[in-house]
């Protein structure tokens, strides 16, 4: 993620950050069992999958007290699970054809002459575009959003930005217009945005950051071991709660 070093001298840069909304609620189950189809998985647990989707469903309560009855469970048709071993890869399965769709575009930004062309970064739901032009990266948006709209799921536009760098300085410059009634803004030189825990503009602040990670660190973890837990607890709190701060930055 840390564009740091890339030269820019000769070239401008320009990059938007998005992210979907509620993307592990929103995926349609359609969609998932769709993919399976396109990555040829066995149709043994295609149809395994698809059976145990198509139980899932929830009711309504009211202090305890049923609000529908027994028989008109509500269908849940969008969504995966989070916690269990399979849904972040079928969850990334899903996403990665726009991955495919992003590479064969031809845009994106060389990091060198005779380098490699990124077009993006993707990690689950946090997509990076990369262009070297403007009108090129509008280009990229457009494909994701046409995706987006093919899959039914929605870009978080509260969460997304545009960058744009010339000559290895942030440039003024206009706010995204898309096609659809999306508008993403623009990032000024003193802002900064979060990708994977890392707040960066140009570049990373890699000694802000440290210290950030250090100090949250520091905060949590007096709180577990002058708490009340047992002994036990206190070890499953520092694993779950302390030591993902290292292992991740991302600090909500």
């Amino acid at each position: 993620m840390d564009v740091v070093g890339w030269s820019w001298n000769h070239s401008s840069l320009t990059r938007s950050l998005a992210r979907y909304k509620k993307a592990f609620d929103s995926v349609p189950h359609t969609w998932l069992k769709r993919v399976l189809e396109l990555y040829k998985v066995n149709c043994t647990v295609r149809d395994l999958l698809g059976q145990c989707m198509g139980q899932w469903s929830t009711i309504l309560c009211h202090l305890g007290e049923r609000m529908t009855a027994a028989e008109s469970h509500i269908r849940i048709r969008r969504g995966i699970f989070q916690g269990d071993c399979l849904s972040p890869i079928w969850f990334c399965l899903s996403l990665n054809p726009l991955s495919t769709l992003l590479e064969g575009s031809g845009r994106g930004f060389q990091l060198r002459k005779g380098g490699t062309k990124v077009t993006h970064l993707f990690y689950m739901d946090d997509l990076k575009l990369f262009a070297s032009s403007r009108s090129h990266l509008m280009e990229l948006l457009n494909i994701t959003c046409d995706f987006s709209n093919y899959i039914r799921m929605e870009l978080g536009t509260d969460k997304c930005a545009f960058l744009h760098v010339e000559r290895g300085r942030v440039a003024n410059s206009e706010g995204i217009d898309l096609s659809m009634p999306i508008s993403i803004r623009t990032l000024s030189e003193a802002e900064t945005y979060r990708y994977l825990g890392m707040s960066q503009n140009i570049g990373v602040d890699e000694a802000g950051m440290k210290q950030s990670v250090c100090n949250m660190f520091c905060a949590r973890l007096p709180k577990v071991l002058n708490s009340l837990l047992s002994g036990v607890n206190k070890t499953h709190a520092y694993n779950g709660w302390i030591m993902p701060v290292l292992m991740y930055t991302r600090v909500d």
